[in-house]
């Protein structure tokens, strides 16, 4: 089964800000449904690329997962390219300056062969997308980007 979930929101800070906090792999746990979170490679720009993840399913159950991440100027998209329990999907964020800060548009698929009612787990799904949102909202204004470190 395939659950698509789109919200649109707005975060007080500039998109490179949001950006940076997306970018943030290491503290993904701290806004998201992942309990740990880590970045084994780096594109050319510095940003996340093949990210590894501990994620809940729908069933409360964790599943080891591989992500790929593609950057672009305005948005950030993820793709699951392995998962132990055979969860597949994705997802991005688009973003946009707006005079308050940023104009978010988060999507979000899940592709399961979990065997759940459609009806609960697109529930499930939202009220879990809903959450990340809040949460990211506030991870997002409260996020300092570390100093890039310069070469000698």
């Amino acid at each position: 089964m395939r659950v698509k979930t789109d919200i649109h929101f707005t975060v007080g800070v500039d998109p490179t800000r949001v950006f940076d906090a997306v970018a943030a792999i290491e503290l993904l746990p701290e806004w998201s449904t992942h309990s740990d979170a880590r970045v084994a490679t780096r594109g050319e720009s510095g940003r996340p690329q093949r990210v590894y993840v501990t994620a809940e399913t729908p069933l409360g159950k964790s599943d080891l997962q591989v992500l790929e991440y593609d950057w672009t100027a305005d948005r950030v998209s993820w793709q699951v390219v392995d998962s132990c329990v055979g969860v597949g999907g994705g997802g991005w964020f688009e973003v946009a300056e707006d005079g308050a800060g940023s104009q978010v548009w988060y999507h979000t698929e899940l592709q399961s062969s979990l065997l759940l009612p459609g009806l609960l787990l697109k529930r499930s799904v939202r009220r879990e997308a809903e959450n990340v949102v809040q949460n990211f909202i506030e991870f997002a204004e409260g996020y300092t980007a570390p100093p890039k470190s310069r070469a000698v």
